[in-house]
């Protein structure tokens, strides 16, 4: 049982070993295309956010409500997702 194990240990090895030899270190990357990685990341961020900012806005907007205009908020929510009225 553990010479089959080794042979398959030595197998899984020298199997591995070509295709480990020809990967190639990774090509330096130019300033011109290090600022292109970075001007792309920093719109994805600003695509988040925007993003965010459109779903989590109502929520933001709460915050001015007054004491009625919340609970009426929280009821029509309730009553969407199907949450019965509270008994009092």
């Amino acid at each position: 049982m553990t010479g089959m194990r080794c042979l398959l240990i030595l197998g899984l090895i020298a199997a591995a070993l070509p295709a480990a030899a020809q990967q190639l270190p990774p090509a330096p990357v130019t300033p011109a295309e290090r600022q292109r990685q970075l001007d792309a990341w920093w719109a994805r961020q600003r695509e988040k956010e925007a993003t965010d900012r459109a779903i989590n806005g109502p929520r933001e907007a709460r915050r001015a409500l007054s004491r009625d205009q919340f609970e009426r908020w929280n009821r029509q929510s309730d009553r969407r997702r199907g949450i019965p009225l509270p008994p009092f």
